[in-house]
């Protein structure tokens, strides 16, 4: 097995670095301000995902693109099998890749602010990861329907689930090399749910990026 680490190191820092060091510096690209009633503004029980508010946003294209560049790495280029290795090499380089990608996948999932724990639906780096293990044409299509089929969706976990599924389907019809078994495939759709099953496990809530809610003035009061 030959490992390439000076890629490996670009591609976690791509995967490992938190979201919320995003924040930190000026801002590139200065975007129009919104007015000043936002009619986004939606209850704080409100969980569900919204397509308008999540595209405009360029933390989010950021952790497309680099899930997108950090899992390519990982999977195909950061690890070579040597030729005449025996079998057990590529189970070894797989569940390396795994563990990657898993740990990657709950530091962007986790928040830590004030001791406090929070749990949010990485969205945009898993739509990235996907693209990088079930092929283009799979999680394309998966993606756009996921969109669509989100106005009926409650959730941010509901919504991964779901996309966790139709991952599986369309990889399963057009993306070539897969079956209905294929490790990979049971990777990708392992890492949609996995912060489904973090907040099962931890009882605690998934909740959107960047949720924005509306504080009513009998919570202010109390405050």
């Amino acid at each position: 097995m030959i490992v390439h680490y000076w890629l490996l190191s670009f591609a976690l820092l791509l995967l490992w670095f938190p979201r919320p060091w995003l924040r930190f510096g000026g801002k590139v690209v200065s975007l129009p301000s919104r007015p000043p009633v936002d009619k986004n503004l939606r209850d704080s029980n409100d969980v569900s995902l919204r397509l308008l508010d999540e595209l405009p946003n360029p933390r989010n294209w950021v952790d497309f693109l680099r899930a997108l560049a950090g899992g390519i790495a990982v999977m195909i280029v950061c690890f070579e099998r040597v030729r005449g290795a025996p079998k057990i090499t590529s189970d070894i380089i797989f569940t390396i890749q795994c563990v990657l990608l898993v740990i990657a996948l709950l530091i962007q999932t986790t928040r830590v602010f004030q001791q406090k724990m929070t749990l949010v639906a990485p969205i945009f780096f898993i739509f990235g990861l996907s693209f990088g293990l079930i092929g283009w044409q799979a999680a394309l299509f998966a993606c756009i329907t996921i969109w669509v089929a989100n106005l009926l969706l409650p959730s941010a976990g509901v919504f991964l689930m779901v996309f966790a599924f139709l991952e599986v389907v369309f990889a399963r019809f057009l993306s070539h090399g897969f079956h209905a078994y294929s490790r990979t495939l049971i990777l990708t759709a392992a890492l949609a749910i996995t912060p489904v099953l973090l907040s099962a496990m931890t009882n605690r809530r998934l909740v959107k990026l960047n949720k924005k809610t509306r504080v009513s003035r009998s919570v202010k009061a109390k405050a």
